[in-house]
């Protein structure tokens, strides 16, 4: 992985640029060195050649002065010899033009090198340019020597330097750049390392961004300089994590109000498919009932005027069942379409929870009940219509499941810190599971199944109690108590407040 990683890569291309230039550097140096070198040596033999003619033209002490600088300066040894062999200056010597020295004499060394010189040199060169250039041998000191030969006023001078001097200078010249090579090539992979790192830090960076984006996490930002184009990527980098997050954010809330669209609606089906099967079970038997005692009267069956009376009152009873559940139904669904507006108005609760009581002595008196109300004095503002559905429900409903003989209270309180006004209808029992409390407000829900039609419940009473409570703002509930149950409605203080 490693070896596959940009800065890797970065820092190998750096490193071989590197190795190339010092490589290339020091191949041409190895090859071309040594011509370049005698190269500059000829040019400098030439020039000093060319001064010293400029000087014998000013005399003898212009020319003595410059003879000793290019010796002393350029490092060269000078010899002048006539054409008949004397020798007038040599630089071992420094003979100034006093006398001539002869090679017999055995004094000058560097006599035999100037002879082989000028015998070596070029003819045709020296008649074109007046010089040429001679390598010459030295048997004696075992030494080779790069010779200038020039003509000069009837005579020749000879300018040469030691090829020792080239081998040690290309010596020095190698070992320094084997030394300088080698610190180059150190210096450039170091370099090479930081600025692979700093160079693709922020791409690493903006990396990890890229993959955590991947990985739909958006919390990863580039926040590195922005003065270049690698930064100005990175905040590209994250514009589009930006974008991504709301867009995939928008796409989730989108998703999860498709599903629970979904979900509603296949709730909507499934209460609307409940809903009609427990129509249907609650229709059948009247419908059953009546379609049986009409047939018996077509058919003669009641002989007697009483059973005539019988059958007939049956078929009005369940013709009457039949047409309270068809309203409550009716009255249920204009509730929860919103179709039933409140008549808002004071509402004395001492006066409609007793009218409800009085109405409903018939009832608790064929079952022996005690239903007491215990007055508080308190209004509400809300509509007394709904109201009085609500505790008609609730009390038609305790003494429906009270056993005989048995006791049902009405009050009702009101919060002080809230002002809310509560109503409770109390029954004595046996009350219902925890796990029922919540049911008892759907739709033809009944605990005791067996017990309904004998007790004359439809099921959608409460239900109802749950639609006015949505419609007035109120609340509803139910609670198992000591000795019974408790159905409670609560009337919000904002209304009561309005009063």
């Amino acid at each position: 992985m490693l070896f596959h990683s940009i800065k890797f890569k970065f820092f190998a291309a750096i490193c071989a640029i590197a190795v190339a230039f010092v490589g290339i550097l020091s191949f041409l140096n190895v090859t071309l060195y040594d011509n370049y070198y005698l190269w500059q040596r000829e040019r400098s033999l030439q020039d000093t050649y060319e001064g010293i003619l400029q000087a014998n033209q000013q005399g003898n002490d212009a020319l003595i002065t410059q003879l000793m600088l290019s010796e002393d300066i350029e490092g060269v040894r000078l010899t002048l010899v006539q054409n008949d062999g004397a020798v007038l200056y040599d630089s071992v010597l420094r003979e100034q033009l006093t006398g001539s020295v002869s090679s017999e004499d055995g004094l000058f060394d560097g006599l035999s090198v100037a002879e082989s010189a000028i015998n070596g040199a070029n003819n045709e060169n020296m008649q074109e340019k007046g010089l040429d250039f001679v390598n010459v041998y030295d048997k004696k000191r075992n030494e080779e020597f790069l010779c200038l030969v020039g003509q000069m006023d009837g005579g020749y001078l000879v300018a040469r330097i030691p090829f020792t001097y080239v081998e040690q200078n290309s010596a020095f010249n190698l070992l320094f750049l084997a030394v300088s090579g080698g610190l180059t090539l150190l210096i450039c992979i170091g370099l090479a390392f930081f600025v692979a790192r700093h160079f693709t830090r922020p791409l690493i960076a903006i990396g990890n961004v890229a993959n955590a984006m991947a990985d739909l996490d958006f919390s990863k930002k580039y926040d590195g300089p922005v003065h270049d184009e690698i930064g100005q990527l990175g905040q590209s980098i994250n514009r589009l994590s930006e974008h991504l997050e709301e867009t995939i954010a928008e796409l989730r809330r989108s998703n999860w109000k498709l599903g629970q669209e979904i979900q509603e609606k296949e709730k909507i089906d499934a209460l609307r498919q409940e809903f009609i099967i427990n129509v249907s079970h609650e229709l059948k038997t009247p419908i059953a009932l009546i379609q049986g005692y009409a047939e018996g009267l077509k058919e003669g069956v009641a002989e007697t005027p009483e059973d005539r009376d019988f059958y007939c009152a049956t078929i009005s009873d369940e013709a009457v069942r039949m047409n309270n559940l068809v309203m409550q139904l009716l009255n249920l669904s204009k509730l929860e379409l919103g179709r039933e507006t409140p008549n808002w108005g004071d509402v004395d609760l001492d006066e409609l929870i007793g009218s409800a009581v009085e109405k409903a002595v018939v009832l608790s008196d064929a079952n022996k009940l005690d239903v007491s109300y215990t007055p508080s004095g308190l209004h509400v503002y809300s509509d007394d219509t709904m109201l009085e559905q609500v505790v008609n429900n609730y009390l038609t409903n305790a003494i429906r499941y009270t056993p005989e003989g048995g006791a049902v209270r009405l009050y009702t309180t009101q919060d002080p810190a809230t002002g809310s006004v509560t109503i409770t209808v109390f029954n004595q029992g046996e009350g219902v599971t925890e796990d029922e409390l919540p049911r008892l407000w759907d739709k033809f829900y009944r605990t005791d199944k067996a017990r309904s039609r004998a007790l004359g419940g439809s099921g959608v009473g409460l239900s109802i109690v749950k639609a006015l409570a949505e419609v007035l703002g109120g609340t509803c509930g139910a609670r198992n108590v000591e000795g019974g149950i408790e159905f409670w409605f609560t009337v919000p203080g904002a209304a009561v407040k309005k009063l």
